[in-house]
Parts: structure tokens; sequence; C-alpha cells
């Protein structure tokens, strides 16, 4: 459930842009009792209503979705073209990206995959959380267990629980270069890079 904290501000939001709940119930197609049900924590925000609310009120949907935090919080990480810790593992490179952070929701990869079969690329692999990968170069090919195999091209992403047991393997002459990021397991430790099955 939400903290009502954090609905709330979808009306502070709402007055701060002079609206009222009829009003936005018009542009959203919501009803006056259920966006005021969600404002004051007694009906359940989704995501896609969250979204839809978001681009309405033109904020991000993290306003909504997100915890408060007791003080402002301003961190920033940066990691220079080619200065990450680099790991190789059979049939890929991963360069950790954006690290310093103590405390971290989710870490932050560059992957090179130049494995063409699944057995080159060390089998299938699988650890807690969510998985993300946004293809920037060349073709990716994703196993995974539940699924039939995916191929993705540049500006393609996928997102999947990464319990699945799951394998990637470069498609094509170019090896695929993807942007990863895994959520991070409640004990705060990173997702080990390779957990074979």
């Amino acid at each position: 459930m939400r903290r009502p904290i954090v609905l709330a501000k979808i009306r502070e939001i709402r007055k701060s842009k002079g609206l009222t709940l009829e009003q936005l119930s018009q542009a959203s197609g919501l009803s006056v009792s259920q966006l005021s049900k969600i404002e004051n924590g007694k009906a359940r925000l989704t995501f896609d209503t969250a979204l839809m609310l978001s681009g309405l009120l033109k904020v991000p949907v993290t306003a909504f979705l997100s915890s408060p935090t007791s003080a402002p919080v301003a961190r920033r990480s940066i990691t220079r073209a080619g200065g990450g810790i680099v790991h190789n593992t059979p049939g890929m490179k991963f360069e950790v990206l954006c690290s310093d952070f103590r405390e971290k929701r989710n870490v932050f990869w560059r992957v090179v995959v130049t494995a063409k079969t699944v057995e080159e690329a060390g089998g299938w692999r699988h650890h807690p959380g969510e998985e993300f990968l946004f293809v920037l170069e060349g073709t990716l090919e994703i196993h995974t267990e539940h699924y039939e195999p995916v191929r993705l091209k540049p500006g393609d992403s996928i997102l999947f629980d990464a319990n699945m047991p799951h394998s990637y393997v470069s498609q094509g002459k170019r090896d695929a270069v993807v942007l990863m990021s895994n959520t991070v397991p409640a004990d705060g430790e990173p997702p080990a890079v390779v957990t074979h099955r």
C-alpha cells in the first residue's frame, strides 16, 4: 500500500496547477470519487494510473511512486568512458557504471556480448531482482526459461524477473552492446554477475 503522504502529493500537485478534482476527472476519465479516494489513500494507485496522472499534471511519475525522504538527497556518480571496473565472464564483458553510492537500489553495467551460443555464454544464469536491458549496438538474442528466444536490435529494451533462468547471445557479425540495470536485493548486496543453474 502507498503511504498516505505520497498519495497526498497528488492533491498538492493538482492544486498547484490550479485544477479541481472535477477538472482532473474530466481530463483523466477517472471519477471524482475515485480520484478523491486515491488522493486520500483509500484506493490503490496503480502504475498505469500514476503514469497517466503524471502526464496530465506534467510531473515525473516518480513523484507519486517514491517514498518521501527525511532530508533532501543530492548524490551523483559519474563514470567516464571506459573508466568502470570490468568483469570478464564466458562470452561477456561487464563494465560497472556509477558504482560510488554506498546504498544502492540498482546496479548499472555496460555489457559487451561476444557469445554466439548459450554454451559460449556460460549457460543459464539467474539471480534475485529484476533485470533491464537496452540494446546500444548489434543484435542481442535473449533466451529465457519460460519464453521463446527474442531478438532485440539497437533501441529495443526488455525488463524481466531475473530469477527466471536466462542467457544472452550476440547475433550477426558485430558484438552486441547493451546497457543493463539490476535491482539490488534487500540485503544490499549487488546481484552476482554469473549464477549458473
